[in-house]
């Protein structure tokens, strides 16, 4: 069975970097309207909340993929999710469901998301898209989409 998991490290990096790329926004758009409107110190306050709310709502209940288990003999795929507020979970698919694409940005485009994306189907309905921004790195993402789209055409 191979086993992917994310560098805790690298998702720790990305995850400081999502959130002082957030308070830049929002010090840039303060800035912006506060040359155009009379921002008081009060919807200073209120603006700053609702990102805060906005990005610790993101950060704490959105499922993120942690490790991704490829079972060969059981011709199976699974993905092991983590949520701060659920806990884990464990989806299980049929190789034969499963087709993936990485994709490398490059230029502006790698600056204002992930430079990494790896797209994996699973019919008919689910799609997971796995980037660096997680904690998996290009080289993994790589092995990863190798790995499933070589299993993929072998149970096919």
């Amino acid at each position: 069975m191979q086993v992917f998991k994310r560098d805790k490290k690298l998702f720790w990096a990305n995850e400081f970097k999502s959130w002082f790329w957030t308070f830049s926004f929002v010090a840039v758009l303060y800035f912006i309207l506060s040359l155009f409107l009379s921002v008081t110190n009060d919807n200073i306050f209120v603006v700053f909340t609702v990102f805060l709310l906005l990005k610790l709502t993101d950060t704490f209940t959105q499922f993120h993929v942690v490790e991704i288990q490829i079972d060969a003999p059981n011709n199976q795929l699974l993905f092991v999710l983590n949520s701060v507020m659920s806990g884990e979970k464990i989806k299980k698919y049929e190789f034969k469901q499963a087709s993936s694409k990485l994709t490398i940005k490059s230029g502006m485009t790698k600056y204002l998301t992930s430079a990494v994306v790896l797209k994996i189907e699973l019919r008919p309905k689910d799609i997971f898209r796995i980037t660096d921004r997680y904690g998996f790195s290009e080289a993994t993402l790589t092995e990863i989409d190798n790995a499933i789209n070589l299993k993929s055409k072998q149970s096919a």
